[in-house]
């Protein structure tokens, strides 16, 4: 898979989820378990626009021509499937969530999978030619 494929599904994953949260986050919320107050809506809805940001940064980064700013954003959002893969995992082992959280874990493990991969095919692989420094 190229890199150009998996941000595009990257892209679009985050941007449906990340719409859910910000539009409907009780109900999103209650998917997973958790319940409804004021404070975790708003939380939730912050959580729906930094998943509509990453999705922008991707949706973007796919056309980039630089591997460099290609592998920035791969790393990036490695690094945030791992950190969130770890959130969830602990909010479902503390019960705060309930068994729909596997879910998450799974969505978290692919992305991760798919960037490392990306990573490691490098710009040959991926399409995308390394830019010359003058």
């Amino acid at each position: 898979m190229s890199a150009k494929i998996f941000l595009t599904i990257n892209a679009i994953v985050s941007i449906v989820f990340g719409l859910a949260f910000l539009l409907a986050p009780t109900v999103a919320g209650s998917v997973y378990g958790v319940p409804p107050a004021p404070p975790t809506s708003l939380a939730l809805q912050f959580f729906g626009s930094v998943l509509i940001a990453i999705a922008v940064v991707q949706w973007l980064g796919k056309d980039f021509r630089d591997w460099d700013a290609v592998r920035g954003v791969l790393i990036a959002g490695a690094v945030g499937d791992a950190l969130g893969g770890i959130v969830n995992l602990l909010g479902t082992f503390q019960g705060l969530l309930n068994g729909m959280a596997w879910t998450s874990t799974i969505v978290y493990a692919l992305f991760l999978v798919g960037a490392l991969y990306c990573l490691s095919a490098g710009a040959e692989a991926s399409g995308i030619a390394a830019k010359t420094v003058r």
